[in-house]
């Protein structure tokens, strides 16, 4: 009887693609610009996650609270059977703040595939829960001077 050597895929393993995904993360939030320089008018932002797998298991909750000094990462990495998928809040955010609401929900789901070439995709859904409090609007500004 012959051995056959069994086939790996060609590329990085899961492991090399989480350090990968972290250093990524580490990364954008060193250098990423604060909350102050992105959204000037914002003087406090609140983002509350829960992951939950294809079957509703709960994978992780988180919460992050961003004040006008600290920089912003608003990418979230998906822990779910895909190894590498990422939920980038950035656009929400920027429509939720940009508008002045206090309070805002938002979902989404993970559409990487398993693995590669797969049909299947991951299915890990994303909650998101933002609460932004705001500086007070100068009344003068908006007067003619």
């Amino acid at each position: 009887m012959a051995y056959f050597k069994k086939r790996r895929n060609p590329g990085p393993s899961k492991n090399e693609l989480k350090v990968q995904r972290n250093e990524e993360e580490d990364r954008r939030t060193r250098s990423g610009d604060t909350l102050a320089r992105r959204f000037p008018d914002v003087q406090r932002l609140s983002i509350r996650l829960e992951i939950r797998g294809p079957q509703s298991q709960l994978f992780s909750e988180e919460s992050r609270v961003f004040n006008p000094p600290d920089r912003c990462n608003f990418a979230v990495a998906c822990p779910g059977r895909c190894g590498g998928g990422t939920f980038n809040l950035e656009a929400k955010l920027e429509s939720v703040l940009d508008s002045r609401q206090t309070a805002s929900e938002s979902s989404g789901v993970c559409q990487n595939p398993i693995y590669a070439g797969a049909a299947e995709v991951c299915g890990c859904r994303l909650s998101c829960k933002i609460e932004a409090s705001y500086k007070p609007e100068d009344p003068a500004a908006g007067q003619p001077g």
